[in-house]
């Protein structure tokens, strides 16, 4: 959903507007959170156009881990433990 910014800050002076002729305390903390809200609304709009690495990239970032193969040393088998197996005890 984009909502243009002129929008926004037209609002928040509406906002302001009602928040400088409050009479209550409760009333003026009430305009100024909805002035808070609209201004995170804003900031969040701004951070969406700012791109995102993409998947390739993110990806060329991941260092190569060691995969034990056949070139591994073979564990010795002194009495029949450490075998290849996982069962070998």
């Amino acid at each position: 959903m984009n909502i243009h910014i002129q929008t926004l800050l037209a609002k928040m002076g509406e906002e302001l507007a009602l928040a400088k002729s409050a009479g209550k305390e409760e009333l003026l903390r009430e305009k100024i959170s909805s002035i808070k809200t609209l201004c995170e609304v804003i900031l969040e709009e701004g951070k969406g156009s700012i791109s995102q690495p993409s998947l390739t990239e993110a990806r060329r970032e991941i260092p190569l881990v060691h995969v034990p193969g056949s070139q591994d040393p073979k564990l010795e088998e002194s009495d029949g433990a450490n075998g290849d197996s996982i069962f070998d005890f």
